[in-house]
């Protein structure tokens, strides 16, 4: 009896990976550990929904968003929200910054700078503590600015309010030769 092995056409042994000098990668595949910087945390929470991928329901504790398909989804607790090009987003979403290129429909509510692409459109309830629209960037529906800046636009009613009339410079008595 022969202990041969029999011949299945492939082998059993795998390629042993070589470390790239330089650039902290195997294969030039990162590594978890040394992988972009994070806030205190040992890996980030980003989500990327890529094109053609359609994703639809309710989004907690996300830190990074990236969007190149299509959601449908309520977001609370996210950090960033990035809507590429061809993204599009429907929904609301509660988030500290935003960076749209393609389109967000809904109530978006954005405490830090909310940036606007050139072709990003942006339909709904817009809540916004900075502001940042490239040229030919469209914001369609309701802004409202949040922090310091609502505050100078609830008074602005009251600067509409009649003023007392301007105190003349001349005193048309005192000009003729008469006394004042």
């Amino acid at each position: 009896m022969s202990t041969a092995k029999p011949a299945t056409g492939y082998k059993t042994e795998l390629p042993r990976r070589v470390d790239l000098p330089g650039t902290g990668a195997i294969g030039g595949v990162r590594r978890p550990a040394e992988s972009a910087p994070t806030t205190g945390r040992e890996s980030p929470r980003k989500l990327i929904v890529g094109s053609e991928i359609s994703l639809a329901g309710e989004i907690t504790a996300c830190d990074h968003l990236v969007v190149e398909g299509r959601i449908e989804a309520r977001i609370k607790d996210c950090q960033t929200i990035e809507i590429a090009e061809q993204g599009v987003f429907k929904g609301s979403a509660e988030i500290s910054d935003g960076d749209i290129a393609g389109r967000f429909e809904g109530d978006l509510s954005v405490s830090g700078l909310l940036r606007l692409r050139a072709s990003g459109v942006v339909t709904g309830t817009i809540k916004y503590g900075e502001l940042q629209v490239e040229t030919g960037g469209k914001l369609i529906g309701t802004l409202q600015p949040l922090g310091g800046d609502a505050a100078a636009a609830a008074p602005a009613a009251a600067a509409v309010a009649p003023q007392p009339a301007p105190t003349p410079l001349f005193d048309d008595k005192a000009e003729a030769g008469g006394e004042a």
